[in-house]
């Protein structure tokens, strides 16, 4: 059997283009911005596949006395659709790699498929007809529990930090404005998450997650993007009693870079460094993003 991290970067690989696009998505929609995953302008028709692959990494607890660790490699692959020109429709699937590695220095691993979330976006309210240069939109969703509970090789179950999946249906509804002028484009969005209990009589917290970005386009083929993600979120609990570790704020800054190789594709590298964590007794890793967007 592949080792994780080599399964997650054959599946990336598979999402690769192997021929020419039919025609110029952004074109098409008379927006030339490079864009991401859920950043794009709708136009009706619009098939957009993409992955990325993330690598972060917290520790819980106190060092050397209940300190637990956690590590991840995660890759999501995503399709989404515009039926309309004013709704995009997403689904997408993660395929995750995890390490857990308490004080006492004993470890689990498990990976598979995560939790499939669908969302769907509607733009509300655009500042004109073609070329808008506002969108606001809404968006929902849910994350359903389709990742399989994991087991050892002695056939024990393994931890919940250790599992692909919460087993827990999630809920989420947010709203999104996006604004572009000339070579800038911006993005600010608000999502709220309301997790239900899952797996061992689990809950994560509910939170709210936001991002505010502005993006530099100077040529066709590339663009620098800085904006700041947060989180704020309650405590999990296990049987209505709140975890020790969790629950609080935490902000990262996050600097991107956006090249297009070719027509119709998009690839994406930067990071999300931490620079406020009132978590309670959690430390955070910088995250290490890459992805890649094609547009069919």
């Amino acid at each position: 059997m592949r080792p994780p991290a080599l399964a997650l970067l054959s599946a990336a690989l598979l999402l690769l283009p192997a021929s020419t696009a039919w025609a110029c998505a952004s074109c098409a929609c008379g927006d030339p911005t490079l864009t991401s995953m859920g950043g794009e302008q709708p136009f009706e028709g619009r098939l957009r596949l993409s992955t990325m692959l993330r690598a972060w990494g917290h520790t819980e607890g106190l060092t050397g006395v209940d300190a637990q660790r956690l590590r991840e490699l995660r890759m999501d692959v995503a399709v989404a659709y515009a039926p309309r020109p004013w709704l995009v429709l997403a689904v997408n699937l993660p395929l995750q790699a995890r390490e857990v590695q308490d004080v006492s220095l004993g470890m689990e691993r498990g990976w598979g498929l995560g939790d499939i979330d669908v969302s769907a976006k509607a733009f509300v309210w655009k500042d004109k007809e073609f070329s808008p240069d506002q969108l606001v939109s809404v968006v929902g969703g849910v994350k359903l529990p389709t990742g399989p509970r994991l087991h050892a090789r002695d056939g024990t179950t393994l931890g919940i930090d250790a599992q692909p999946g919460s087993g827990s249906v999630d809920p989420m509804a947010g709203l999104a404005w996006q604004g572009f002028r000339g070579k800038w484009s911006f993005l600010a969005s608000a999502l709220g998450f309301l997790p239900s209990r899952g797996r061992d009589d689990y809950r994560l917290g509910a939170s709210v997650r936001t991002q505010v970005a502005a993006q530099y386009q100077p040529s066709p083929m590339w663009a620098v993007r800085m904006g700041v993600d947060s989180r704020a979120e309650r405590a999990p609990d296990t049987n209505g009693t709140p975890e020790e570790s969790g629950g609080g704020f935490i902000a990262y800054a996050s600097p991107d870079v956006l090249f297009s190789p070719g027509m119709d594709v998009v690839v994406q590298a930067g990071v999300r460094i931490p620079f406020v964590n009132q978590l309670r007794r959690v430390s955070s890793t910088p995250i290490a993003v890459l992805s890649l967007a094609y547009d069919l």
